[in-house]
């Protein structure tokens, strides 16, 4: 008797046992695989089954629809500008486009991530929620286009010759060094484009707090053929550009309006943009990294030299290279021959690679890059645009970090016919020449001053 009471308490002690590890399994086997318009989303945090709701994590679903994902003191915000979600775990409350959401508080804490449930996500706009037979995954379905390629393709085909458009770029700038203040600078732009043929003026302010003080500056522009006139309210008269430089900037503008050159463009960077279709318009999100951001920038840097005007260019080339005369030849007469040699031998493209060398000593890095723009359904013509981008660049021992906010508007489409610059303006401008004595300047100062 004493033998099977022995028997029965160890078969009570492996049943205490067992079932803790048959509960852990069976935990185990609650867990799902998340897939994301078609992408299995792979990570630590993964759905799981809980009192009858698929439980889904919040960070890897937004990121992998596109959205802005970020965290500020508990609360993770999740958007893209047409749909905004705020998840406050300690407060108890979900917010949608800064309202309260009418429902349970779904969202739950589970190895320390945050999980949404399928129920609540099938709400939101744009999002379709369903579960495997098996329950061994969640199917999310975005609004998201799913051929972007295409899409942008159609949108460069569309009609657009002309529109009005404006725009506020708020920038603020701070260095690491503590006896310098921050640069704050707010501008606001309105312009009229027409596309073909090439016309457009402009009117911009700008407000600047530099050191404590306040800087306060207008300008306008046109540039039709007729010229390229632009107003300088430090000297209160208008400037005609040399007729060299607007005929540079009519060709990069004509290049730049290039279709397929767009399109070969954008495709570089294809992988960072989504577009979500809406009832009467898209949105569509594009994020760069600091990779994609450095190709950008030497697209820039290749079409630079052929901005220049002939005698800027040589007086970049000679500073760029560094050229000392005196110290590559012995007498005058030598001297002269060195600087013209270089001159000739040097090209466009060593004029670019030296500036590339420039951006690689200022050490850019790009903390965040997000642009939202709106697109009317029916004409695929841009109604709306914001952006947000935080940089740092290191020059010499110091830090500089700047922080722009960009808000924009087009309209009038198609209905600016045309662009004409004033009789007075183009009878009493000065000429550029005439504009650096007022300032008290030469061309040779006025020139950029780059270093190799």
């Amino acid at each position: 008797m004493k033998k099977l009471g022995s028997w029965l308490f160890a078969f009570v002690l492996l049943l205490a046992f067992a079932v803790p590890n048959s509960n852990v399994q069976a935990a185990s086997n609650d867990s799902m695989k998340l897939v994301v318009d078609g992408v299995e989303v792979a990570g630590y945090e993964q759905p799981f089954l809980s009192h009858g709701e698929v439980l889904i994590p919040v960070e890897n679903l937004f990121k992998e629809a596109g959205y802005s994902v970020s965290k500020d003191k508990g609360v993770v915000t999740a958007t893209n500008s047409q749909l905004t979600v705020d998840f406050n775990a300690s407060a108890g409350k979900i917010l949608v486009d800064g309202k309260k959401a009418d429902t349970v508080f779904p969202l739950t804490l589970n190895n320390g991530g945050n999980y949404i449930s399928d129920s609540f996500l099938s709400t939101l706009e744009g999002f379709e929620v369903s579960v495997s037979d098996d329950k061994k995954s969640v199917q999310v379905t975005t609004n998201r286009v799913k051929d972007v390629e295409g899409f942008l393709e159609k949108m460069l085909d569309v009609d657009l010759n002309s529109y009005s458009a404006t725009m506020k770029i708020d920038q603020k700038m701070k260095t690491s060094n503590p006896e310098e203040e921050e640069i704050d600078m707010i501008m606001d732009m309105k312009m009229d484009v027409i596309q073909d043929p090439l016309a457009l003026y402009t009117s911009t302010k700008m407000q600047m707090n530099m050191d404590g003080e306040n800087l306060d500056q207008s300008s306008e522009a046109y540039l039709t053929k007729d010229g390229f006139f632009q107003y300088d309210s430090m000297v209160d008269k208008w400037i005609k550009m040399d007729d060299e430089l607007t005929d540079a900037l009519f060709d990069s503008s004509v290049q730049q309006m290039d279709p397929l050159a767009q399109l070969e463009l954008t495709k570089k960077f294809i992988d960072g943009i989504h577009i979500y279709e809406y009832e009467d318009q898209y949105v569509m999100t594009q994020t760069i990294t600091n990779e994609q951001f450095r190709e950008i920038l030497d697209e820039v840097m290749a079409l630079l030299p052929g901005l220049l005007p002939d005698e800027t260019t040589e007086s970049v080339i000679q500073k760029v290279e560094g050229v000392s005369v005196d110290a590559k030849a012995t007498d005058s007469e030598d001297a002269v021959i060195e600087e013209e040699t270089t001159e000739e031998e040097v090209t466009d493209e060593e004029i670019a690679d030296d500036l590339e060398s420039i951006l690689d000593a200022l050490d850019i890095n790009i903390d965040e890059f997000l642009v939202v723009s709106t697109i009317d359904k029916k004409t695929l013509f841009p109604l709306e645009m914001s952006g947000v981008t935080k940089m740092t660049m290191g020059i010499e021992d110091e830090t500089i970090s700047i922080t722009q906010l960009i808000s924009g508007a087009y309209s009038n489409h198609n209905n600016v016919e045309e662009i004409k610059i004033p009789a007075d303006v183009i009878k009493n401008a000065i000429t550029m020449e005439e504009y650096l004595n007022e300032l008290g300047l030469d061309e040779e100062e006025a020139e950029p001053e780059l270093e190799a």
